[in-house]
This record gives C-alpha cells, sequence and structure tokens, in this order.
C-alpha cells in the first residue's frame, strides 16, 4: 500500500475524533486522569477516548489486509503484522483540550523506517476548525486537500515578526532562546507542536524555537508538511534532524521557519549568544 494510500484512513480516524473530542474539552469529565502513558505523560480521559477510535480503526485496516506497527503515545508499540509504521498522537494539545481551550489536534504519519527522514505521509487536523494539513514526500503539502502554496513571512534582516515558543516550564530553556525573544515583534506559547508547525509551514508562524528537547515523534509527521511547503527545520544548534528516531524515547531541539533568511538569522543570534 502506497503512503498516499493511507490518507482516506487517516481522514476517517480524524473525522470521529473530532466528533467525539470537542463537546467534552473543558469538561470535569475531560480532566480526570486516568494512568501514564507510554510516552511519559500523564494520560487523561480524552486522550484515551482518542486513541480507542485510532485503535479502532487500524484494526479495520488490518482486517483489510494493511501490514504495519502502530506507535501511539498512550499504549506504545502494537504489531500488525508489519515493518512500515504508524504514528498516533491521538490528541496533541491534550492540556489545551482538558482545559476547554481551542488548539488542539489529531496527528498522524505513515513512515517506511523509524527515522525523521523515512517520514512518507504526515497529517494533522485541527479538532477545532477541522482545518487539515498533510503531506506526500516528494509529492507537496496540502491545505484543506488543496496544494499548500505559503507567502514567507516579510523579513527586514533584523526582526522576526512572530516567534512560537514550546518549552517545558523552568527558566533555563527560556534563557537560551532569549538572544531570538530579543528580535522577536511577538511571542506566542500556543500549545500543540503539530498545529504550531503547521502554521509554520503555512507561513503565519515566521520561526517555531524548540530550545529543550521534545519528542522527535510529535514532530515527525508536521516536519514533512513543513519540508514539502518549502520550509526548513534543524536542532537548536543548526544540526540536521533527520537521522533523529521516531520512537517515543527519542528526543530533539528544534528551529524551524518557512523562510531559510529568518531559519539562518535564528542561528547566527544564537551564536553570538554562545560566543
Amino acid at each position: 500500500m502506497t503512503s498516499q494510500a493511507w490518507l482516506p484512513v487517516f481522514r476517517a480516524i480524524a473525522a470521529e475524533i473530532r466528533a467525539t473530542i470537542p463537546p467534552l474539552a473543558g469538561t470535569p469529565a475531560a480532566r480526570e486522569e486516568i494512568g501514564l502513558g507510554a510516552g511519559g505523560d500523564r494520560t487523561i480521559y480524552l486522550d484515551q477516548l482518542a486513541e480507542d477510535i485510532v485503535v479502532r480503526h487500524l484494526e479495520q485496516a488490518y482486517r483489510s489486509g494493511l501490514r504495519f506497527r502502530l506507535i501511539s503515545e498512550e499504549l506504545g508499540e502494537r504489531d500488525f503484522g508489519g515493518e512500515p509504521l504508524v504514528l498516533a498522537d491521538p490528541l496533541d494539545g491534550s492540556f489545551n483540550a482538558k482545559m476547554g481551550l481551542p488548539y488542539y489536534a489529531v496527528v498522524l504519519a505513515f513512515t517506511e523506517g523509524d527515522r525523521i527522514s523515512d517520514v512518507r505521509l504526515g497529517y494533522v487536523q485541527n479538532l477545532v476548525t477541522g482545518d487539515e494539513y498533510h503531506a506526500i514526500a516528494g509529492a507537496g503539502a496540502f491545505y484543506r486537500g488543496e496544494p499548500l502554496r505559503p507567502a514567507p513571512a516579510a523579513f527586514d534582516g533584523r526582526s522576526i515578526p512572530l516567534v512560537q515558543f514550546d518549552a517545558p516550564s523552568g527558566v533555563e530553556p527560556r534563557e537560551r532562546a532569549a538572544p531570538i525573544f530579543a528580535h522577536a515583534e511577538k511571542v506566542r506559547q500556543l500549545g500543540s507542536a503539530a498545529l504550531n508547525l503547521c502554521h509554520t509551514a503555512a507561513g503565519g508562524v515566521a520561526l517555531q524555537v524548540t530550545p529543550a528537547p521534545v519528542r522527535s515523534f510529535d514532530l515527525a509527521g508536521p516536519l514533512l508538511i513543513l519540508r514539502e511547503a518549502g520550509g526548513t527545520a534543524t536542532d537548536f544548534g543548526g544540526g540536521s534532524v533527520d537521522s533523529v528516531s521516531v520512537r517515543l524515547d527519542a528526543r530533539t531541539t528544534l528551529l524551524a521557519s518557512l523562510s531559510r533568511q529568518i531559519h539562518a538569522y535564528a542561528l547566527e543570534l544564537l551564536r553570538v549568544r554562545v560566543s
């Protein structure tokens, strides 16, 4: 089965999750913690509901003849009789959903290996708006099913229009990103790594800044969307992330932009601070 043939499967999963999760977001039931997921985060009721939907659809795909291995944030890995990987974060931005903040997504990917460079299909749907982003390796990025042809943010060579910052609580990651903040017109911390990268791919976020290591699993599909849209991404030191594993125990920092000029400028700001 080609990577593109997985798109209807992913869309069916997203449609059912979208019908299920938003009506419950922000309710007392949504905030109930029911365990610890394989990714190390607390599992809330909404996480489990969304993952159950993913697993049910993939069991149906298996019965129809597909063979693959699932890696999902809550249950970890499950063998469906094949080597290709399906990556599933059923509810990215689950804290937002728990608190009723309307910024969370379902994130799915199909990959032929366990490195970021092996991803062949990336899929993200905003569960609040229904906005859909996907990319097929070598075939482009798409928004609402149409080719994504973004315009990079305007850049005057001195200030970055909008920086989106991802980091856990604590002072140290913010200190690492301080040289970039000093040259940012606006800074946001929105709470969904996948949606943040999709908005970077679409040009709304000028620079995505992730100075502390985060799970590469959450980034794999969205990074394909960014790259197929013409953007660039490295780790925080400017190194390639292509060989980073997509499994749940792998971590990476990230610096990403649709604009190569903005990305290069951010790296220069960081190098000046280090020196």
